[in-house]
């Protein structure tokens, strides 16, 4: 009995990759955004809170980019219904509501697209109890959660490369909190030329 040892195994072969040459963070070139050292600090609702936190962040060292973000925040529960499409119709529905303790009800909208506003309110639970007194009417209300569009100002820096990871980190600034966040990544531009 003879035994056969098995040949060498080939390996495929890789593919070139076409991509830029590793660097150190010490061996960036100027003007490079080193990924992980870019941080954005906010939300400030106002120009001058973000001026004032600009200036203070230079003054330490850190000059930051002004960033502005569109930002949804809610503004209560609004319950309502849908009107008649006649103004008479309108009328007797908003009498209704009076007899049966709705006083506040109140149309709104242009023609052809009205509602009867029965309040908005903070609270879901008082939207809900608004929205119970009012189906006791035999009238189906509705309730919908409304949203306000806003902005808010964040500002990006580039950290040194000694410091502290502080992505995360949240703190205390007046009525408002603070929060450091990393970067939203930004497309790379074409090298400076040397």
């Amino acid at each position: 009995m003879s035994w056969l040892a098995p040949g060498e195994a080939q390996m495929p072969a890789s593919p070139k990759v076409n991509a830029p040459p590793l660097e150190l963070v010490n061996e960036a070139r100027p003007g490079t955004v080193v990924a992980g050292n870019c941080v954005t600090v906010g939300p400030f609702t106002t120009t001058e809170g973000a001026a004032s936190a600009r200036r203070t962040l230079g003054d330490s060292g850190y000059p930051s980019t002004p960033r502005e973000v569109v930002t949804r925040e809610f503004d209560g529960y609004w319950v309502y219904l849908e009107s008649p499409p006649t103004e008479s119709g309108e009328r007797r529905l908003l009498e209704r509501l009076r007899k049966g303790g709705i006083a506040d009800a109140q149309a709104v909208g242009d023609p052809g697209s009205r509602r009867i506003s029965l309040g908005i309110f903070s609270d879901e639970g008082r939207a809900a109890a608004q929205s119970e007194k009012v189906a006791r009417l035999q009238l189906l209300p509705q309730i919908e959660a409304r949203e306000k569009e806003g902005t808010a100002i964040w500002l990006d820096l580039e950290l040194k490369s000694d410091s502290p990871p502080l992505e995360g980190q949240k703190f205390p600034a007046g009525d408002t909190e603070l929060e450091f966040r990393a970067c939203e990544a930004a497309p790379a531009g074409p090298p400076p030329s040397e």
